[in-house]
């Protein structure tokens, strides 16, 4: 699995998640029967997460963990790609290949700098509108 953020994937990245949820109201009423809850969906959510070794350098076509800080502090939404594949080959997606894209708010990230082991950085980011798939 990999996660591209505006069109380049991100570097170094060690995990990656995506999690996607309904939002739910409790719609019981009165006359529901056998004690249990009933809910409703209202909507919908979906956002992203990455851990990744902070480098200033990128890979080919990477974005490292300057380039990370930066989506942070543009307040711009981008385009978000969730790439899951069977394998990689040289990074081309194989044609077993699943895409999810929508667009995102990167809105959070942590730099860990601990004596005498890789800087690494976690990065969160929070979906806006639909994520669909391809």
């Amino acid at each position: 699995m990999r996660i591209s953020i505006g069109g380049k994937c991100v570097a170094f990245a060690t995990a990656c998640t995506v999690h996607v949820s309904n939002t739910l109201e409790d719609s019981s009423t009165k006359d529901s029967t056998s004690g249990w809850t009933e809910q409703e969906i209202t909507g919908k959510a979906w956002d992203i997460s990455v851990d990744a070794l902070y480098s200033v350098e990128t890979d080919a076509d990477g974005v490292n963990g300057v380039a990370a800080l930066d989506l942070v502090l543009a307040d711009a939404a981008v385009e978000v790609e969730f790439i899951q594949t069977s394998g990689t080959k040289n990074r081309e997606e194989v044609a077993s290949s699943v895409k999810y894209t929508g667009n995102a708010y990167v809105n959070d990230i942590s730099i860990n700098a601990t004596n005498k082991q890789n800087t690494t950085y976690s990065l969160q980011a929070q979906g806006t509108g639909a994520l669909t798939k391809s």
